[in-house]
C-alpha cells in the first residue's frame, strides 16, 4: 500500500511489532483533515524513498544526520524554504509520534534547523491595481472561472476549499449570505458572502442547485483555468490559485481594513501570517524611513 493512500488498519496491535505500515497510518489517522494527511504522507513518502536510495535504512533507522542531509538536498534541487520548512516540520510531526508511541526513543528531526522564512510574502500576488483586471477576465469566461474568483479572490478561500464547496454549504445568517468552510485542521467557519461574490456565483448556484458547486474541476484542471484567467487579464506573469487568495489578503490590507479583520478573513491563526501578506506598494510608500529623512534633514 502506498502511504499516500490513507486507509487506516481495522486492527492494530502493538505498533512496533507491525512494521512501519501501521505506524505511518496510525500518525496520518491522528490529523483530522483529508489534506493534511495527504500532503504529509507525500513528504513522508519522499523521505523514505530518499533513505531507500541512499541505503540509510528505513524510516525507524534514519539519524539526525539523515534528516540533515535530506535538508540539504531539498535545498540543492530547488525547493523554496517555505517548502522545505513544511517538509521537515511532516518529518518532526512524525517522529515525535512515534517516541509517542515508544517505538522511538529520540526524534531524529527535532533539532534539524529549518529555514528562516522572510516576514513577507516573497510573491507579488495581486492588488487593487490588477484585482479587477482578473474579475473582468472572469466575465469574459466561463462562469467557473467567475466562481473561483468569487471563492477565492473575494472570499479568500484556498484552492482545496473552493473545490470542496457544495451548495448546500450557503445559508442565510443574521441578515447575511454566509457559506460554512472547513479549515485547514478540520475546523468549521462560517465565512460572509458579499452580493459582488454571489452576483459571481449566481450561474454555478443554478447549474448545481444540490452537490458540488464546481464538479468535475481538480486542482490540476483549476492551476490552468485560473492561469487562462491570468493570461485573458494580461497580467503579463503566470496567476496561480494561491496567487487569488493572496490577493484577498494584500488587497484588503491595501484597501485599509484592520489587520484583526483580515486575518478573520483568511481565518490565519496569527496575525503574523496575515502580515506577511502586507508588502504593498502602500506599505513601501508610507515607511517610517521617509519621515526619519525629513525629520534629520535628509533628502526625501
Amino acid at each position: 500500500m502506498s502511504l499516500i493512500e490513507y486507509s487506516p488498519p481495522t486492527y492494530l496491535t502493538t505498533l512496533t511489532d507491525q512494521g512501519t505500515e501501521p505506524l505511518v497510518m496510525a500518525w496520518l489517522g491522528s490529523f483530522p483533515s483529508a489534506k493534511t494527511r495527504e500532503a504529509y504522507s507525500y513528504d513522508l513518502r519522499r523521505f523514505s524513498e530518499w533513505l531507500e536510495q541512499h541505503k540509510a535504512g528505513g524510516l525507524l533507522e534514519a539519524k539526525r544526520a539523515h534528516v540533515d542531509l535530506f535538508a540539504r538536498h531539498l535545498e540543492d534541487v530547488g525547493y523554496k524554504p517555505a517548502t522545505r520548512a513544511q517538509w521537515l516540520s511532516a518529518l518532526s510531526s512524525f517522529y515525535d509520534y512515534s517516541c509517542s508511541v515508544m517505538a522511538l526513543s529520540v526524534n531524529p528531526a527535532s533539532n534539524v534547523r529549518r529555514p528562516k522564512l522572510p516576514n513577507y510574502s516573497p510573491r507579488l500576488g495581486l492588488n487593487l491595481d490588477t484585482a479587477p483586471k482578473v474579475v473582468k477576465a472572469s466575465e469574459r469566461l466561463a462562469p467557473e472561472h467567475r466562481a473561483l474568483v468569487a471563492l477565492c479572490l473575494f472570499t479568500g478561500l484556498r484552492i482545496s476549499e473552493a473545490l470542496s464547496v457544495k451548495a448546500e454549504d450557503f445559508r442565510d445568517e443574521a441578515g447575511h449570505k454566509v457559506l460554512e468552510v472547513t479549515s485547514k485542521g478540520g475546523r468549521s467557519d462560517l465565512v460572509p458572502i458579499s452580493p459582488a461574490a454571489l452576483r459571481l456565483l449566481t450561474e454555478v448556484l443554478e447549474a448545481h442547485p444540490v452537490g458540488l458547486l464546481l464538479p468535475g474541476i481538480d486542482r490540476f484542471k483549476a492551476s490552468r483555468m485560473v492561469a487562462a484567467l491570468g493570461k485573458e487579464a494580461e497580467l503579463g506573469r503566470p496567476l496561480s490559485p494561491h496567487d487569488l487568495r493572496h490577493g484577498a489578503v494584500t488587497c484588503a490590507l491595501e484597501a485599509g481594513e484592520p489587520l484583526h479583520r483580515v486575518q478573520q478573513l483568511a481565518r490565519h491563526a496569527s496575525p503574523v501570517t496575515t502580515q506577511r501578506y502586507d508588502h504593498s506598494r502602500d506599505r513601501l510608500d508610507s515607511s517610517a524611513a521617509y519621515g526619519l529623512a525629513r525629520a534629520i534633514g535628509g533628502n526625501s
